[in-house]
């Protein structure tokens, strides 16, 4: 591809101390920053990327009008890369309208800063290839906001077991019953609005003694990630909210100041891996609830942000007991689910005695969706029981 051809011969040129031409008009460098964007200003993020990115246009009628629309075009190129970060091009395939309306067709205000490294007249045509900042966390937003992050990423259930304590000897086996969920609720629902499938607080109680809680609260990680498969999650957050206040002079006058201090963390149940981690500190006066919710909004996005980077895992497992059967039951049983059930790579049949079998359904999305696709299959069978990831069957 020409785009390829050029851009690679670009870079080749911008690492050459000197820079000798190859035959192309030489390299010229021209400062230049995006104008606002009024309809959905995006502020430059710490450390965005910076990426080539070519655009091309047609003569007509004026050379003016084609650079500005090849202009246009490379930065709706870079901002595609922007969205590749993110998501896979299966994914951007069969969201492409979704992500043309809400993304691409505001280009510019995904880019912080642009600057051209090389335009030509080519034929009635004109090439720009230029660098850009692209804002690729507005990005990410976007995405979330569109529910298409979450359908990429295999939607992880998460499960939130975060305490909010006075000091840190409360976090203790006398201490448990004196803390707080506030800020788990305010935590738990910013998960939920984000597009998270979230374990309600029943079932997580369910799971949670004495002995594990404090375990999880001192940062255990491998009781947290077993608390989660009990659950059947996919992710735990976990951790503590130390809520404070301090009395201070403010502009010449006494004022209380609220505090929060925060320690959470967010587990791969199925390795244990830690995928994201945030302490931090805010502190807001006058108003606790401001300051809770604050500081629990801010911990959700620097949670998300990192389960998003590293939640890579698309195959999850869902245990199918089955009772009442017989060979040919099961397996016709097997090809009903890997036909009908969207999302399952595998089933597997790990174990059959008698009339009872054990299977083991592999999937890319999460076991509690599995659980959700089998109920309701028509194949001569009963859901008898429900728990975590296991499902328990019964043919009639």
């Amino acid at each position: 591809m020409r785009t390829a051809g050029i851009i690679a011969a670009l870079t080749a040129l911008l690492t050459a101390a000197g820079g000798c031409g190859t035959g192309m008009a030489a390299v010229t460098e021209t400062p230049r920053v995006a104008p606002p964007v009024t309809t959905a200003p995006v502020s430059p993020a710490p450390g965005a990327p910076e990426v080539l990115a070519e655009g091309v246009a047609a003569f007509s009628g004026s050379w003016e009008t084609a650079r500005d629309r090849a202009v246009s075009d490379a930065l709706r190129n870079a901002v595609e890369q922007g969205v590749g970060t993110w998501v896979d091009s299966e994914t951007r395939v069969e969201n492409f309208q979704l992500i043309a309306d809400r993304i691409y067709s505001r280009a510019r205000g995904f880019v912080s800063s642009y600057r051209i490294i090389h335009e030509e007249r080519e034929n009635d045509l004109y090439r720009v290839v230029l660098r850009a900042v692209v804002n690729t966390d507005g990005i990410r937003e976007d995405l979330e906001a569109a529910g298409i992050l979450m359908a990429d990423q295999g939607r992880p259930r998460v499960m939130v077991v975060v305490r909010e304590a006075g000091s840190p000897s409360s976090i203790s086996r006398e201490g448990l019953e004196s803390l707080g969920s506030m800020f788990e609720t305010q935590l738990l629902e910013h998960f939920r609005s984000t597009g998270f499938p979230v374990v309600d607080r029943e079932t997580a109680s369910s799971v949670l003694d004495r002995n594990r809680l404090l375990l999880i609260l001192q940062g255990d990680d491998t009781a947290a990630a077993l608390a989660g498969t009990d659950a059947g999650a996919e992710i735990v957050v976990s951790g503590t909210a130390l809520a404070g206040r301090d009395d201070r002079i403010i502009a010449g006058s006494p004022r209380t100041v609220h505090v929060f201090e925060v320690n959470c963390r967010a587990v791969n149940a199925r390795t244990g891996e830690v995928l994201a981690a945030w302490a931090g500190t805010t502190e807001v006066p006058f108003s606790e609830s401001q300051a809770r919710q604050r500081a629990s909004e801010e911990t959700a996005d620097r949670l998300i942000t990192g389960i998003l980077q590293g939640w890579t895992t698309r195959e999850n497992s869902t245990v199918v007991m089955v009772y009442n059967t017989n060979f040919t039951k099961l397996q016709e049983l097997v090809d009903l689910i890997e036909a009908r059930v969207r999302g399952v790579h595998q089933v597997a049949i790990r174990d059959f005695s008698g009339s009872t079998a054990s299977l083991e359904v592999i999937s890319e999305i999460p076991s509690v969706e599995v659980i959700d696709r089998l109920a309701e299959l028509e194949g001569g069978f009963t859901v008898t029981g429900l728990s975590g990831n296991r499902m328990e069957i019964r043919f009639d």
